[in-house]
């Protein structure tokens, strides 16, 4: 029987939307559906593969229909790339596979190429974990390297290349210029990069970050003590506005500790500022002090 007879059959039987009946005939259809395309990209393997996950257990239902149909998607997207991506490995997208266990039997596997095992959500696996302690919030998951607007200006071709490559490199980078040139958007995609390739991210307004670290040490030395260790060892560290906080001898102290700790011991931290030289840094503290 046809999956769209099953749904009529399911609502002319007295099923209403949304019940367990109703449900289970959306799936029969979604099986369907998924079935075609897994069967002409994988053809000759045995259908119980479709229905078998990665511990040997055999789903009513094709494995994690939501997630394939999501790769299918991204498949037909890339099949007319431009060439122009800025991530050959295509990293963080899910691509559909067919594995086989060491005992033997095939099942169907979606996994991220970053090598993520985030089958359901992407942020339920390691890099929704990392994601979580970040800072970031999840308007900026959308502020990747592919989405930065170049347009005709090859002053921010240059500043995107050099952030690809210091994020690639896993190295330090100062971010400056004029407001509304996409500084924070190519720090944030650093910070991504950074995530989907296992190493751990946190994202801070300088002048939010250094209140809550002034508030600890006032109130709670060993929340100050933890707060600390966590900004100084973090595999990557981003301060975005480096400029804009107040500036005081205590605030630039807590800075100091945080970014000589940090250069020392070779860690990734990226800094965005409106200042177009270190020079103006400079006088801007000494000014203030």
């Amino acid at each position: 029987m046809p999956a769209e007879k099953e749904i009529d059959s399911a609502v002319k039987s007295g099923a209403v939307f949304g019940t367990a009946e109703w449900q289970e005939a959306r799936k029969v259809q979604e099986d369907e559906e998924v079935l075609a395309y897994l069967r002409s990209k994988f053809p000759g393997v045995p259908v119980e593969a479709f229905f078998t996950d990665y511990r040997g257990v055999v789903s009513p239902h094709v494995v994690n229909i939501a997630a394939v149909r999501k790769a299918v998607t991204i498949e037909r997207t890339c099949s007319r790339c431009t060439g122009k991506c800025t991530l050959s490995d295509r990293n963080g997208e899910p691509v559909v596979s067919i594995e086989k266990s060491p005992t033997g039997f095939k099942y169907l596997e979606v996994r991220w190429t970053c090598g993520m095992h985030c089958r359901y959500d992407p942020l339920s696996g390691e890099f929704g974990r990392m994601y979580r302690a970040s800072g970031l919030i999840s308007s900026q998951l959308r502020q990747t390297f592919e989405a930065y607007e170049i347009g005709k200006s090859q002053e921010l071709k240059d500043a995107m290349q050099a952030a690809l490559k210091s994020a690639q490199k896993q190295a330090s980078l100062i971010l400056g210029g004029r407001a509304g040139t996409g500084k924070t958007h190519l720090a944030v995609a650093m910070a991504i990069y950074a995530m989907k390739h296992g190493r751990q991210a946190i994202f801070r307004l300088v002048s939010e970050m250094l209140d809550e670290v002034r508030e600890a040490n006032v109130s709670d030395s060993e929340r100050y003590a933890v707060l600390m260790r966590r900004l100084k060892g973090v595999p990557c560290l981003v301060l975005d506005d480096l400029n804009k906080e107040r500036v005081t001898r205590a605030s630039s102290d807590y800075l100091y500790q945080i970014i000589d700790y940090r250069y020392r011991h070779e860690l990734q931290t990226i800094i965005t500022t409106n200042a177009k030289t270190i020079g103006e840094l400079e006088s801007r503290e000494t000014s203030q002090n």
